[in-house]
């Protein structure tokens, strides 16, 4: 089975993160997958938004809730929906709920259209996210999100116990047992981050099913 290489909010190494340019960046890089981050605007649309607010991004103090979509529009334009995302990105998405009330609105987008349904993978960090997200759509495929990951024996538990099909522990700490662990519980293992070939290496050498990069356009793939 080959690697798969997800784009970490596009190509942040080489195009402003969770943006259209670096999403399609990633699909010039040979990404099989971009991941991205959903958050909601004060009036219920997911937009693309790793951080609560517009600090870091835009240098703005707004906080994404609080805001339209319209004023979001204005104040920050580069700002795409999941929609937008969605109709210009054909390859798969791991979806990361950032936010409350996420699961109630990404759900009857994916009921309402099989073809998105069957390319995203819903992430988070959050478990009672992904248990909400189960709880509407029961066939939805899942990713459990750890910074660190735990002893082996809890990584699958914390997994199983959400209905993930994936497990994303960060590749510091990261040992062959974690892997094989999950592999006999029938989980899939993407690790992150690898920035580098030599990082890569080191993952593909665990025997991970999956990498996430900000650098895709440098990467070297065999």
């Amino acid at each position: 089975m080959s690697l798969v290489l997800t784009g970490h909010r596009g190509v942040m190494g080489a195009a402003p993160e969770n943006t259209l340019a670096s999403f399609r960046r990633a699909v010039e890089s040979g990404c099989d997958e971009i991941e991205l981050d959903l958050r909601l605007t004060s009036d219920g649309e997911i937009v693309i938004l790793h951080d609560a607010d517009l600090s870091r991004t835009h240098g703005l103090p707004d906080a994404v809730v609080d805001l339209s979509l319209a004023r979001l529009r204005e104040l920050a334009p580069d700002v795409p929906t999941f929609a937008e995302v969605v109709a210009a990105i054909a390859i798969g998405i791991q979806a990361e709920i950032k936010a409350d009330g996420v699961p109630d609105v990404l759900v009857p987008m994916l009921e309402a259209d099989p073809d998105l349904a069957g390319r995203v993978l819903v992430t988070s960090f959050k478990p009672d996210a992904l248990a909400r997200v189960h709880e509407l759509r029961p066939t939805a495929p899942l990713g459990l999100i750890f910074g660190t990951a735990p002893e082996p024996a809890e990584l699958v538990e914390r997994g199983l116990a959400v209905h993930a099909s994936w497990v994303m522990p960060g590749l510091a700490g990261l040992t062959r047992d974690h892997v094989d662990a999950a592999h006999a519980a029938g989980l899939k293992v993407a690790a992150w981050p690898v920035p580098d070939d030599e990082t890569l290496a080191a993952a593909r050498a665990l025997g991970v099913d999956g990498v996430t990069t900000d650098n895709a356009h440098t990467l070297r793939r065999p």
